[in-house]
């Protein structure tokens, strides 16, 4: 009976003496068996006895209650949180220092968790952990080992930012409820990869991170969210996505060169062109047309510039003009009649001005020859060209030239075997002839069997030969631009 009454004052976990009417020591006790101070006070002598005997911290299945503050701390082994509840409070890890491996498995934190200029010296991984109370901060921390943050739960975001990551960092499998994770100002020398696979909408900020080029490389898949490298320096790194739905990737003031990613992983995702900043938009895509040169990724760099100029030709059209965007304001405020007055008053406007002209120069130089990037385009306008001219000739006329326009045909009389001459005149309705004397002129040959009618066909033919000879010259310029031009 004596030993039965001995046991139960022993704690089931950790062998320590119960507390009061519990089962358990006042570290395992639920919180509505001890209260904070209690609480505080045996955890302050725990952590005196383990500096005195330079022990490791074992903190398994602790209840912790109020705020919890491991400030400036020296942790010289591996501080075991496993199945560790924080009920409620902050818990303040600032500056603390983790000189071996550290788990933080299935621990519940009930309030804002702190890790700012934190170190950790070896590999530390947070997994099944819930971060279910404020912000989660690893402001400034350093991570000398790798990094393993899989099958959390986040109710807010996270702030990485400054923080120092010197070896490989692995973000998978986690839930959110928060909005935004930030790497601002990070240094990342080795491999990131990030899975964001939740329907929610969350922000990945990269902006005016370092990277050291020797080992980066960084795996990004977001399904519902953004990515942004504002402001970065990208050099020598290799970047890899997987992006879906109404993800977006910003580049505004990035420096990308000789970086490696694949272009139709960020194609439709650029955020300048979605919200339609043109201006913007051109010079990213300027940026990524230099960076895909710089590594040899000709086909992609065509396709960079051809979004320039798409860009460019975008910022002069009178759908991005601000006179439209006037319209659009007003527009709700007016009736029927004076909205189609005003729409009218500024597309006129925009007509006669110097962005129109430029729209128009760059739509012409888009559908002839694709802006220089595309030959197959400057063929499919000769096509165009010739059949065109071969209609026109058609109705203008052409005849046969002063070689062939007597033609004998034998014509028996009634009396003996007499020929006569007969002059066939202008070619009307003959498409076929006119389709091949406007090969003929488009290309310049000349041969000499047709030539044009009097009156508009010697116009016509005039215009085609021109047209032909430029064309020709542009096919030559696009196809040595595509080949051996880079």
């Amino acid at each position: 009976m004596n030993q039965e009454n001995s046991d139960s004052k022993i704690c089931p976990i950790c062998g320590r003496p119960t507390h009061k009417e519990s089962k358990y020591c006042i570290f395992h006790a639920s919180v509505e068996e001890k209260t904070e101070e209690e609480f505080k006070k045996a955890l302050s002598e725990y952590i005196e006895v383990i500096k005195k005997e330079n022990k490791g911290y074992n903190f398994e299945g602790f209840v912790f209650v109020g705020d919890i503050n491991f400030n400036n701390i020296k942790f010289n082994e591996d501080p075991k949180f496993i199945n560790t509840k924080f009920i409620y409070g902050s818990i303040s890890f600032i500056e603390t220092q983790f000189e071996e491996k550290t788990s933080f498995l299935d621990v519940l934190f009930n309030g804002t968790v702190d890790f700012s200029g934190a170190f950790f010296g070896k590999e530390v991984e947070f997994k099944g952990t819930n971060f279910k109370g404020g912000s989660t901060s690893f402001r400034g921390v350093v991570f000398c080992g790798d990094v393993f943050f899989e099958g959390n739960i986040f109710q807010n975001g996270i702030d990485f930012s400054n923080a120092g990551f010197k070896g490989n960092f692995s973000f998978g499998f986690n839930k959110f409820n928060g909005t935004e994770i930030n790497f601002n100002c990070a240094d990342i020398n080795k491999n990131f990869d990030i899975a964001l696979t939740e329907k929610k909408h969350i922000s990945l900020n990269f902006e005016s991170i370092t990277t050291y080029f020797a080992f980066t490389n960084i795996t990004l898949i977001v399904k519902n969210g953004g990515i942004s490298f504002r402001n970065t320096l990208l050099d020598k790194i290799s970047l890899c996505f997987e992006i879906y739905n109404d993800s977006y990737i910003n580049f505004e003031g990035a420096r990308i060169k000789d970086t490696v990613f694949r272009r139709d992983h960020i194609e439709r995702h650029l955020i300048q062109e979605n919200r339609k900043l043109y201006d913007k938009a051109k010079e990213i895509y300027i940026t990524l047309k230099n960076n895909f040169h710089s590594i040899g990724r000709y086909d992609d760099e065509s396709w960079a510039y051809i979004k320039e100029r798409d860009m460019e030709k975008l910022s002069y059209s009178f759908t991005n003009s601000e006179e439209n965007d006037t319209y659009r304001f007003v527009s709700n405020m007016k009736n029927i009649l004076n909205r189609f007055i005003l729409k009218i008053k500024f597309f006129t406007k925009w007509l006669f001005s110097k962005k129109s002209l430029n729209w128009l120069k760059l739509v012409i130089a888009s559908f002839i020859y694709g802006y220089g990037e595309n030959p197959w385009r400057v063929i499919r306008f000769a096509f165009i060209v010739i059949f065109l001219f071969a209609l026109l000739l058609n109705f203008s006329g052409i005849v046969y030239s002063d070689r062939t326009n007597m033609i004998i045909e034998f014509i028996k009389e009634s009396k003996g075997d007499e020929y006569t001459l007969k002059y066939l005149g202008p070619i009307l309705g003959s498409f076929l002839n006119c389709l091949y004397f406007s090969v003929v002129t488009f290309a310049t040959l000349g041969y000499g069997d047709f030539q044009p009618a009097v009156g508009l066909s010697r116009f016509f033919v005039s215009l085609e030969s021109i047209i032909g000879a430029i064309t020709m010259a542009l096919f030559v310029y696009t196809f040595a631009r595509r080949t051996g031009g880079r």
